[in-house]
């Protein structure tokens, strides 16, 4: 049979289904047509030839993108783009970077989610790739290396455990940071959050805050040195602040008594404010003279007699003892920390039995000694405060103490060394108190020693002034029962059967009485005055003289009398 003939030659075969020699007939999604001993292929647009065959490679076509011929569009931007032949066309696979039917479209990586730079890495898109701009301490392509740099070498570094034991270094970028243990703070945990505390309240900044610092971590090491900080920080306070943060008059006193009349607590009794003591409370004031008293009578009968409150519960905890400072001087003059003084323990009756001796100088010609504050250089006290050498200058109406003159030679040292004045002493208005930061320029001066031995501090003895000799007895008071006269104060606290009448147990009681009413006074008179001086030339001349006459008549009477009579008798007997 012919082709396309089958059986008995009698039968068209299908070529479209039955294909040819074992193939279709026709290929490349070609439309077969069977046809009378025969087939027709129609060929898709791209392809021809008799069963559709030929189809040519349209990735190796010539196409121009941006001027430059490719051999087709796929590979022209993108050269990782794979390009596949189509019937009459051409498809691309686009390599990551590039998108679109020819990949001749960018992909902008930086809109990616998450971001493909990391590490706050910066995006810069690029055509058919991308950059990123790492910051400092990481590295690499997406930024994703970050070295350790909590690692030194190969040893974690120590620079947040200096101080705190607990910190815990977290790695940064080119740096680390410390997360602090409790009681730490800053940067490496190095500063004691109550010293930074205290830095903020008291404004310690710049050059002075290593000598701060310093300082306070010796308090936090010795909390006693805080009773000589505390007066040197008060002092940077108003008067008026520092007399609210002491103890008003009836925070003190239960009752007070002179010449067993009890007084009034408002009136007869005037308070003021040291920067060391606090408030203190003066009784015969010199300010106060309308409410001086005399001394009338000696002995119980006509002494000073007062309940003070010791109120230990408000003591701080470096307070070495319970007590009430008690202070007697004239009551022309003033006292100040460095005064002589005598404690009151608390549940005790302390009496004090004083005697006033009064000394006078000559000075001039015998001596030098002061008569008013304007005798010497500089004078800070202006009759606030006393020592036990001091008097009174009657015509200024004011008190000058030898020891605030001294006290004022050293406020100008510190003025002089440190452009400030110590703030726990008086000072001149005008005068800029020392800082807290100032505290070791002020301790340098201190450390000097003694400033009556300073060259250039002049300080003359008072040509007047008075003391007290005083004798010091203490009594515990009488308990409920008898066992608690053998108790120490805490055991009777803890014991209520050893309570008192007023159940008061954190009081005392000061009794200050004068001996006798006399006072006993030291005058310098001149060893030599010139009354006496002509009194004793007088009498030397005169005996003198009377010597003198006496020898005149006894040699006249031996050679011009005696003696020739003798001669005279001798010859001729």
């Amino acid at each position: 049979c012919a082709n396309g003939i089958q059986n008995e030659c009698i039968s068209d075969l299908n070529e479209c289904v039955e294909g040819v020699n074992g193939k279709a007939a026709c290929v490349n999604q070609a439309t077969c047509t069977n046809t009378i001993g025969s087939y027709k292929c129609n060929c898709v647009f791209g392809t021809y030839g008799q069963d559709c065959t030929d189809n040519p490679d349209d990735c190796a076509g010539n196409a121009t993108v941006d001027g430059v011929l490719y051999p087709n569009e796929c590979i022209a931007r993108d050269k990782d783009a794979e390009c596949f032949d189509g019937f009459g066309t051409y498809t691309c696979t686009c390599s990551q970077w590039w998108k679109g039917e020819h990949c001749l479209t960018d992909v902008n990586e930086c809109e990616r989610d998450p971001p493909i730079c990391e590490n706050f890495g910066t995006c810069v898109n690029l055509p058919g790739s991308y950059k990123c701009l790492c910051i400092e301490g990481t590295e690499g392509d997406n930024c994703e290396i970050n070295p350790d740099d909590c690692l030194n070498g190969t040893h974690v570094t120590d620079a947040c455990n200096s101080l705190d034991p607990k910190a815990k270094c977290v790695d940064g970028y080119a740096s680390f940071s410390c997360a602090c243990g409790p009681g730490y703070t800053l940067q490496f945990c190095d500063l004691e959050i109550i010293i930074y505390n205290v830095l903020q309240l008291i404004g310690g900044t710049g050059s002075d805050e290593g000598e701060l610092i310093a300082m306070l971590r010796d308090l936090l090491k010795n909390p006693s040195m805080m009773k000589d900080l505390v007066p040197f920080m008060i002092g940077l306070q108003s008067r008026e602040n520092r007399t609210r943060m002491s103890w008003e008059v009836e925070d003190m006193f239960l009752w007070v008594a002179y010449e067993e009349r009890t007084l009034d607590l408002k009136t007869d009794l005037v308070g003021w404010n040291d920067v060391v003591l606090g408030n203190c409370f003066t009784f015969n004031h010199l300010n106060n003279t309308e409410r001086w008293y005399r001394e009338r009578a000696s002995g119980a009968e006509g002494g000073l007699k007062a309940a003070v409150k010791l109120n230990t519960a408000e003591f701080v905890p470096w307070t070495e003892t319970s007590s009430i400072m008690t202070f007697i001087h004239p009551n022309t003059e003033l006292i100040f920390s460095e005064s002589s003084r005598y404690n009151t323990a608390p549940s005790t009756m302390t009496t004090i039995q004083s005697k006033e001796t009064r000394f006078e100088r000559l000075g001039g010609r015998f001596g030098k000694c002061a008569k008013s504050t304007e005798e010497v250089a500089s004078y800070y006290y202006d009759g606030s405060y006393t020592t036990d050498v001091s008097f009174t200058d009657a015509t200024a109406g004011r008190s000058w103490v030898n020891g605030g003159c001294l006290r004022s030679c050293y406020q100008d040292e510190v003025q002089k060394e440190c452009n400030c004045m110590d703030s726990r002493y008086p000072m001149p208005a005008d005068s800029a108190p020392c800082q807290l930061p100032d505290r070791k320029c002020v301790e340098s001066i201190t450390a000097k020693g003694d400033v009556s031995t300073w060259a250039g501090c002049k300080c003359p003895l008072p040509c007047e002034n008075s003391q007290f000799d005083s004798s010091y007895t203490v009594a515990p008071f009488v308990r409920g029962r008898y066992k608690c006269n053998s108790y120490t104060t805490k055991q009777r606290l803890n014991d209520s059967s050893c309570g008192d009448g007023d159940g008061e147990v954190d009081y005392a009681i000061i009794n200050v009485q004068v001996p006798r009413l006399m006072v006993d006074i030291f005058e310098e008179i001149p060893a030599w005055t010139f009354n006496r001086i002509l009194g004793n030339v007088g009498g030397l001349g005169g005996i003198v003289c009377g010597i003198n006459l006496i020898t005149f008549f006894e040699f006249f009477y031996f050679f011009f009398i005696q003696l020739p009579l003798t001669l005279i008798y001798n010859r001729y007997f």
